[in-house]
């Protein structure tokens, strides 16, 4: 099972993402966490771009779905509540009111807690994803989680940097500074053990107070610090265009391998599954998108 949060996008948004997977020999079932105003046309692009797909389309409540006007009122009222004396207040306010990045955890744990029978699943962003291969074709055991260029640290970018030191403070970032960054935009493995990554996601969100948590999109710097502090003991660290996973956002043009089909390679010649960040490079942009409307 692949879960992905879409909401908020336009179906063109994710026409790469929906089609490029129903080109592999993936037959799991794809759950998209959408808005209400956002169903009939993701529904529409499905059947028009990626029609063989079995998709369920799952409506969440937000605050972002709300007029300007709402949402204001919305946050003073919430303002007003005493989140941090309740973990569930807390937990349903954050659900509603925080950052897609953050409330796709609590949504990805409601599924999976109602539908408990699948033995593999994949959290995905959907709006630069693209799929060269069924994501989960000898897929190991345990988390396998997509790790960035070994040209940057933690340290030495600085959206991860300032993400870990406002969520952990200046010792976390220094005993993180020199470490590889792994994107959490894209994890699967076994249930068990996504689950298990869930649970620990969340955790880390309701640590925060609600005051800041609300408006932040920390989850790569919780994704991290649980990695590297060995939180996450069975992970495989998937580099980039060795693995399955290729995160190529911060690679440089001239790391890529592209086959005559117009496929990224990995080291030794196969495709790689998942790519990641592809957005980032019009050489990409262009390739995949020639590659699957065809």
């Amino acid at each position: 099972m692949i879960l992905g949060a879409a909401a908020g996008y336009a179906a063109k948004d994710i026409r790469l993402f929906l089609q490029s997977l129903s080109k592999t020999e993936f037959h799991g079932r794809l759950v998209l966490f959408v808005y209400a105003r956002q169903i009939d046309a993701i529904r529409a692009a499905i059947k028009s771009y990626a029609p063989s797909l079995k998709v369920e389309l799952i409506r969440i409540k937000g605050i972002r779905e709300h007029a300007r006007f709402t949402r204001s009122c919305i946050k003073r009222l919430f303002a007003l509540a005493p989140a941090e004396r309740s973990p569930a207040l807390k937990r349903a306010l954050l659900r509603f009111q925080g950052m897609l990045h953050v409330t796709r955890y609590f949504h990805y744990e409601a599924y999976l807690d109602a539908h408990p029978g699948f033995a593999n699943v994949l959290l995905t962003d959907v709006r630069d994803v693209v799929f060269q291969a069924d994501p989960f074709a000898q897929l190991e055991t345990g988390l396998s989680v997509g790790m960035e260029t070994d040209r940057l640290t933690i340290g030495t970018e600085h959206f991860d940097r300032d993400w870990i030191l406002d969520a952990y403070g200046e010792a976390m970032l220094q005993r993180l500074a020199d470490k590889q960054i792994s994107c959490s935009g894209v994890t699967l493995g076994d249930l068990a053990s996504v689950r298990g990554y869930i649970g620990k996601m969340l955790q880390e969100i309701l640590r925060q107070p609600f005051s800041k948590m609300k408006t932040r999109i920390y989850d790569q710097a919780f994704h991290n610090k649980m990695l590297h502090c060995g939180e996450l003991a069975d992970a495989h660290l998937c580099q980039p265009c060795c693995s399955r996973i290729a995160t190529v956002g911060c690679m440089q043009p001239s790391d890529f391998v592209l086959s005559s089909q117009g496929r990224l390679l990995n080291q030794g010649g196969q495709v790689a599954p998942i790519v990641h960040q592809y957005d980032r490079h019009p050489e990409l942009v262009n390739t995949f998108s020639a590659w699957v409307f065809a």
